[in-house]
This record gives structure tokens, sequence and C-alpha cells, in this order.
């Protein structure tokens, strides 16, 4: 058959993403701002690659993933806000066990009590159906400890 053929992949498993910053992953328009929604349909790997995102009314991620890569530097603080994520046959990472995360990554569910909310799931939720959340950080040291007595 033309058009296929063998790859030397060294066992290195390669994802094709599109990157929340350019303006072809939104049609060539601007990408979403405070109020709107996403969708993350089957065959669409997302890249979140800024350091701070709008106020997403909802991400919805159906057979697609949302990814967010680490930073070089440790320091970085990368925020991603939303009302509501939910993520149905579809994955969202943030480091993998192998390459864990090495920077900051803050994810803030915004809402009220009284806000339109996913049935069974509810409002200020990140609703997960049939699909994977993978966050791995960096190991730490044990912080606690067991005592024998009282201190």
């Amino acid at each position: 058959m033309s058009g296929f053929g063998n790859a030397a992949t060294q066992g290195k498993l390669f994802t094709y993403v599109s990157l929340w910053s350019e303006p072809s992953t939104w049609g060539g328009l601007f990408a979403p701002v405070d109020g709107e929604s996403v969708a993350v349909g089957a065959g669409l790997n997302l890249l979140f690659d800024l350091d701070s995102s709008p106020e997403i009314n909802a991400v919805i991620i159906d057979g697609g993933s949302l990814i967010f890569p680490s930073h070089d530097d440790p320091n970085h603080q990368r925020t991603f806000d939303a009302h509501i994520i939910y993520v149905q046959n579809g994955f969202v990472e943030a480091g993998t066990e192998e390459n864990p995360y090495t920077s900051k990554l803050t994810i803030t569910m915004h809402g009220e009590k009284y806000d339109p909310y996913v049935p069974i799931y509810g409002n200020k939720c990140i609703g997960v159906r049939f699909a994977t959340i993978d966050i791995h950080g960096v190991p730490r040291d044990i912080t606690w400890t067991s005592l024998e007595s009282t201190v």
C-alpha cells in the first residue's frame, strides 16, 4: 500500500497535539475567552501551552484529551480556570509515571451554589465517565510519622 511504512520509534509513544495558543486549533479564529465553552472531540489532543486560561464555562472532553505539559522551570506556575470539566471516553493528563509534572499547576473550579450543573456530577466539578485523569507530580519525601507515645 502506498503511504504506509515503518518508523523507528525506539519504544517511544508519539502523540499529535493541537496547541491551545494556536489560532488553527480554533478554526483560524481566536482562542476561547471568559465565559465560553470548549469541546474536545474524539481524535483531538489539546495541549494547554499557556500560563493561564480564561475562566472557561465548560470543558467537555468527549473522546479527546487535554494535556498539561510541564515547564523546564520547577517554579513555573500554570493555572487553569473553569466552571465544569467533564471527561467522557477521554483523557486528562498532567505528567505521567515515567515523566512526572515538574512545575506548578493549579486547576480552579468556579461557580455558585445555584449555578447550572451536570446531572449526577453537580456544578464546580470535574466529572469523569469511562475516562482517565492521569496526574503525576514529582515524588516527595515522607512528610508524616507514627508516634509511639504522647508528645
